[in-house]
């Protein structure tokens, strides 16, 4: 007689390097990262305490996980469109990829700047920032972008584009 239960499946291994190795690795990629070009200090404005998120953070992360998960997956299905091409592949996914990693930087130099805003201890932010210099996050784009998400009145004529996204990211919740 059969038994209806199929049976165990030896545990599958994760290729996925983890461990001690993986996390000095990527600390080495953190350090080798330069300062911004025209990196920016954010004077303290704290707001009053609260314990919760404020929302506009919240959609602040959505907006661009939405974003670099978009452009990662677009990156990971371009083999079924030109795997013939390595040309057109590597093109394709290189533009991809940055598009993900200038996200990724945005949000990271955007949030980082809140938390200088906000006061936060230096010492605890480069902790946070798993780096010595917040200087590698914190531009000239990622402040307007945390001056429109914060409702903030821009000191230019016309309003940055990251002022005026993250006024949209506001607005509408990510």
């Amino acid at each position: 007689m059969t038994s209806p239960h199929p049976r165990k499946r030896p545990q599958r291994r994760s290729e996925t390097p983890r461990g001690p190795q993986q996390t000095a690795g990527l600390q080495e990629v953190r350090d080798a990262l330069p300062p911004a070009p025209e990196a920016c200090t954010v004077a303290p404005a704290p707001r009053p305490a609260s314990e919760g998120v404020p929302p506009e953070l919240r959609a602040l992360v959505t907006h661009h996980c939405r974003r670099i998960n978009a452009y990662l997956a677009r990156a990971q299905h371009l083999h079924t469109l030109h795997g013939d091409s390595m040309r057109q592949w590597q093109r394709l996914v290189l533009y991809a990829l940055t598009d993900a990693l200038a996200h990724n930087h945005l949000l990271v130099g955007t949030l980082a700047a809140h938390l200088q805003r906000q006061d936060l201890d230096a010492d605890l932010l480069r902790r946070y920032l798993q780096s010595p210099d917040p200087d590698r996050y914190i531009t000239r784009e990622a402040v307007q972008h945390l001056d429109g998400l914060t409702g903030a009145v821009p000191e230019e004529a016309a309003e940055p584009v990251w002022t005026a996204i993250g006024r949209r990211i506001a607005r509408d919740g990510g």
